[in-house]
C-alpha cells in the first residue's frame, strides 16, 4: 500500500512546491524586466544626451574658432602692416604701435599685439609699456624658436599663464618670414582668456553644466564655471584627448571628472585651423534625474506587483495544501477508471483496424442466419415431400413406372437436404460430432479419392507434420472440407499443376480481432495451389453461399461456405491468402484436441424388422404440413398419434390424456418453443419421454437441462423417426432411479 501511495505521488507531485518556486520565478521575472527596463531607459538617456551635447559643443566649438580666427586675422594684418613700412624704410616705431593699438581696440579676446624679433625681444606693442621692457614666458620663447626651426608651421598657442594684471592669458604667435622664407621674428597676440569664459556663461548652458578650451595636448586654457586651480593643469591622459582626439576631431564619452569628481557626459571637439579644443560636460546625475524619480515609480510598481503576485501565489500554495489530499483521492479513484480506459481506447484502436474484417464478418453472419432459416424451412418442404414420398412407396399397390418416378422424386428431395446441410455447415446450425482426429491419417486415407477428383492434370503433394498434434473436428466434415478445397484448387489451375497439402501445429498468443477464436494451441491444415488466384474483391465474398467465380453448371457456390461454417463450428477458423496470378494458400485453423486421436467406433448396424412398440404419441410442430405429414408416418409405423400446433395446445392435451407416452415437438416454435414446452411438461410429467424435431437440428437452441433428449433432424426417414420414439420408450421402461 506504502509503495502504491508512493508512486502515486511521484506520478502527481505536490504543486505547493512549485508554487513557491514559481513566486520566487516571478520575483526574479519582474525584478529583472524592471531593472532590464529602466537600464534600457538609462542607456537611452545617455545617448540622448550624448546627442545632444555633441550638437551643442559644435556651436561652442565654431563660435570659440571664429574668435581664435579674429586674433589670427590681427596678427597677419600686423605682419602684412610690417612688411609693409619695412619697404621704406626706416619703420617708425611709434607709429606702427599706434597702429597695433588700433587693430586691437574693441576686440575683447585679444588684450596686447606685439611684434618680436629672432630672439624673441619684442620690437613692437600694442601695450603702453616701452617696448622691449616686457620679456615673453619661457614657453612662448620656445613657441617662437620652434618658428624659426620650422617654416611650415601654422600659428601656436602656449600654455597659460598670468599676466601682469594678475589674469590668465595665453599666446598665439605666427611666424614673420622674408621673401626668401628667411625667420624674421613672430607676432604674438596676447589671447584674453576671461574673453572665452564670459562667452561661455553668455551661451546659458545647463545647470551643472561645464565648457572648457583645451590645447589639443590636454592643457586647460579656460573653464566655466570658473576654476582657478584647474587652468594651466594638463589632462593628456584622460579618455577625450587619449582615445577621442588622438584618431578624431570629435566624440562623447561618460567619465569620472578630475576636477569636481562627479560622474559626467562629455563631448569633446577640437577647432580645425588652430590647435585648440572646446570640450563641454554635463552631470549625469543631472541628466539622470528624470529617470530617478522613473526608477522609483517602476521600483514602487514592480515591488507592489511582486508583492501582490507573490502573495498570491504563496496563498494559492498553501491552499493548494489543502486540495492535494483531495487531488490524490481523485487520482486514485480515477485509476481505475484510467485503465479502464485505456482498454477501451486499445480495443477502438484494435476495432478500427479490423473496421473492415468486422464489417465483413457482420455479413457473413447475416447472410448466415438468413441462410439457416432459410434451410430450415427448406427442410419442412423436404420432410413433407420425402415423407409422403416413404407413405406412397409403403402401399403395395403401386405400378412400376410410378415407383421409379417415386425413386426419381426421393432420389432429387435428397440431394437438396445434402445442399441444406451445406447451408446449414455455413450457417452453423449443422450438427457436428466432433472427435480427436489425426489429420495426417486423414489426407493419407483421402489420397486415393483425391488423385481421382483432381484428375491426370493436377499432382498432388503432401507436407505433413511427423509430430502433428489430434484436432477436435467431425472427421466427415474435415474431409469434406479437404475434398472441397483441394477441388477448388484444381479448378483455379486449368492448365495444370501441383496442389499442395500441408499439416502444422501452431500456437497463437493472441488474435488480431475480436471475431478470431481465442488464443491457444490449434492445428493448421493447408491447401495450396498456384493457379489463378484472388483479387481483393473476390476473396471478401468467397465464403458467401452461393457466390463462385465458376461458369454455369460448373460449382454450386457452397464449397467455401461448407469448410467456412464447419471451422468456425468446430471451434476454429479459415484464412485466404492470394495473390492474382500466383496462387492462393487456404489454412483451416481446428482446435487441439486434449487427448490422443483414436479409431472412430463403428456405426451399430441396425435390424432389417424394426419392432414398434404401441404407444400414443404427441406430435407437436406449427408447419401444418409437416405436423399432418409426420402423424400419418408415425400411423404408418403403428404408432396412435395426437396432434397440436403450439405449446399451449399441447400442454392442454397432456392434461386431457394420461395415456400419451411421448413427447414428439418441434425445436424452434414461435410463442413457446421446444425446449420450453419440454420443461413445462416435464414439471407436470416428470417420466414423460421427449423427443426433438428440428429442421436446424441445432443442440445450441436447446437448453441444457434437456440436451440428453433424443433428436430427429429434418428432414428424416421413417426408420430414423421409429429409432428416437423407441429410445424414448425405452427411458420410460427403465426403473426410475
Amino acid at each position: 500500500m506504502s509503495d502504491d501511495i508512493g508512486h502515486r505521488r511521484s506520478r502527481f507531485p505536490s504543486v505547493s512546491r512549485p508554487l513557491q518556486v514559481l513566486a520566487v520565478f516571478v520575483l526574479v521575472f519582474i525584478v529583472g524586466a524592471t531593472a532590464q527596463q529602466l537600464l534600457s531607459v538609462r542607456s537611452a538617456i545617455i545617448e540622448n544626451t550624448k546627442r545632444q551635447m555633441s550638437q551643442l559643443n559644435m556651436v561652442f566649438a565654431e563660435q570659440t574658432g571664429r574668435a581664435v580666427e579674429t586674433v589670427d586675422f590681427i596678427l597677419r594684418n600686423a605682419i602684412e602692416t610690417l612688411q609693409t613700412l619695412q619697404a621704406t624704410p626706416p619703420v617708425d616705431a611709434r607709429a606702427l604701435d599706434e597702429l597695433l593699438r588700433m587693430r586691437v581696440q574693441g576686440v575683447r579676446q585679444v588684450s596686447e599685439v606685439a611684434i618680436t624679433d629672432v630672439d624673441g625681444r619684442i620690437l613692437y606693442s600694442s601695450s603702453e609699456g616701452a617696448p622691449g621692457k616686457l620679456p615673453l614666458p619661457p614657453a612662448a620663447r620656445a613657441l617662437v624658436e620652434a618658428h624659426a626651426s620650422h617654416p611650415e608651421a601654422g600659428p601656436q598657442i602656449s600654455e597659460p599663464f598670468r599676466g601682469p594684471d594678475g589674469q590668465w592669458t595665453a599666446l598665439m604667435i605666427r611666424r614673420i618670414s622674408a621673401h626668401q622664407g628667411r625667420f624674421e621674428g613672430a607676432a604674438i597676440g596676447y589671447l584674453n582668456l576671461r574673453y572665452f569664459e564670459d562667452f561661455y556663461n553668455a551661451l546659458e548652458l545647463t545647470e551643472n553644466g561645464a565648457i572648457l578650451l583645451h590645447l589639443r595636448d590636454g592643457t586647460v586654457l579656460a573653464r566655466y564655471p570658473h576654476n582657478d586651480a584647474v587652468v594651466g593643469q594638463s589632462y593628456a591622459d584622460l579618455p577625450p584627448f587619449k582615445e577621442i582626439l588622438a584618431r578624431d576631431i570629435a566624440g562623447t564619452t561618460v567619465m569620472d571628472s578630475p576636477i569636481d569628481g562627479a560622474r559626467r557626459v562629455l563631448a569633446i571637439r577640437a577647432l580645425k585651423a588652430f590647435p585648440l579644443a572646446v570640450n563641454i560636460s554635463v552631470a549625469e546625475g543631472m541628466v539622470l534625474e528624470s529617470w530617478r524619480k522613473q526608477t522609483w515609480i517602476f521600483s514602487a510598481v514592480a515591488v507592489g506587483a511582486c508583492a501582490v503576485i507573490v502573495g498570491l501565489l504563496l496563498l494559492l500554495a498553501q491552499r493548494s495544501r489543502q486540495v492535494e489530499a483531495l487531488v490524490r483521492e481523485y487520482q486514485a479513484a480515477r485509476d481505475d477508471a484510467e485503465q479502464a480506459n485505456r482498454g477501451l481506447r486499445e480495443q477502438m484502436a484494435e476495432r478500427e483496424r479490423a473496421e473492415a474484417a468486422l464489417r465483413q464478418a457482420q455479413r457473413i453472419e447475416a447472410v448466415g442466419q438468413l441462410t439457416g432459416g432459410i434451410a430450415h424451412d427448406f427442410n419442412n418442404l423436404l420432410t413433407v415431400l420425402i415423407g409422403n414420398i416413404d407413405l406412397i412407396q409403403s402401399t403395395s399397390t403401386i405400378d412400376p413406372r410410378m415407383a421409379e418416378r417415386l425413386r426419381a422424386m426421393r432420389a432429387a428431395a435428397e440431394r437438396g437436404a445434402v445442399l441444406t446441410g451445406h447451408l446449414l455447415a455455413f450457417a452453423r446450425r449443422q450438427p457436428l460430432v466432433p472427435r480427436p482426429v489425426d489429420l495426417n491419417a486423414v489426407v493419407g486415407g483421402m489420397r486415393d479419392l483425391m488423385e481421382s477428383a483432381l484428375g491426370h492434370r493436377v499432382q498432388m503433394e503432401t507436407r505433413l507434420a511427423p509430430d502433428l498434434w489430434p484436432a477436435m473436428v467431425d472427421p466427415t466434415q474435415i474431409e469434406l472440407v479437404i475434398l472441397n478445397l483441394a477441388i477448388n484448387a484444381r479448378d483455379a489451375m486449368p492448365n495444370g499443376g501441383v496442389v499442395t497439402i500441408e499439416t502444422v501445429n501452431r500456437h497463437r498468443e493472441t488474435h488480431a480481432f475480436p471475431e478470431e477464436p481465442a488464443a491457444g494451441d490449434c492445428v493448421i491444415v493447408r491447401v495450396i495451389d498456384a493457379g489463378t488466384g484472388m483479387t481483393p474483391e473476390v476473396q471478401a465474398k468467397a465464403f458467401e453461399p452461393f457466390f463462385t467465380t465458376k461458369g454455369p453448371g460448373s460449382g454450386s457456390g457452397l464449397g467455401l461456405s461448407q469448410v467456412f461454417g464447419t471451422a468456425r463450428q468446430s471451434g476454429g477458423d479459415v484464412k485466404i491468402e492470394s495473390t492474382p496470378g500466383k496462387g492462393t494458400t487456404v489454412s483451416v485453423f481446428l482446435p487441439r484436441a486434449a487427448i490422443g486421436a483414436g479409431r472412430p467406433a463403428a456405426r451399430p448396424v441396425e435390424p432389417l424388422e424394426q419392432r414398434t412398440s404401441p404407444a400414443l404419441v404427441l406430435a407437436v410442430d406449427d408447419d401444418e404440413a409437416v405436423r399432418h405429414t409426420t402423424a400419418d408416418i408415425l400411423k404408418g409405423l403403428g404408432y396412435g398419434v395426437l396432434q397440436a400446433a403450439n405449446g399451449e395446445a399441447a400442454l392442454a392435451l397432456l392434461d386431457q390424456n394420461a395415456r400419451i407416452d411421448v413427447l414428439l415437438t418441434d425445436v424452434v416454435m414461435p410463442g413457446m418453443n421446444g425446449p420450453e414446452l419440454a420443461r413445462r411438461a416435464r414439471s407436470s410429467h416428470p417420466r414423460l419421454p421427449v423427443v426433438f424435431i428440428s429442421g436446424y437440428a441445432d443442440p445450441e437452441g436447446i437448453a441444457d437441462d434437456v440436451l440428453s433428449y433424443p433428436l430427429v433432424r429434418k428432414p428424416f426417414r421413417p426408420s430414423d423417426l421409429r429409432r428416437q420414439v423407441e429410445a424414448a420408450l425405452a427411458q420410460l421402461r427403465a426403473p426410475a432411479v
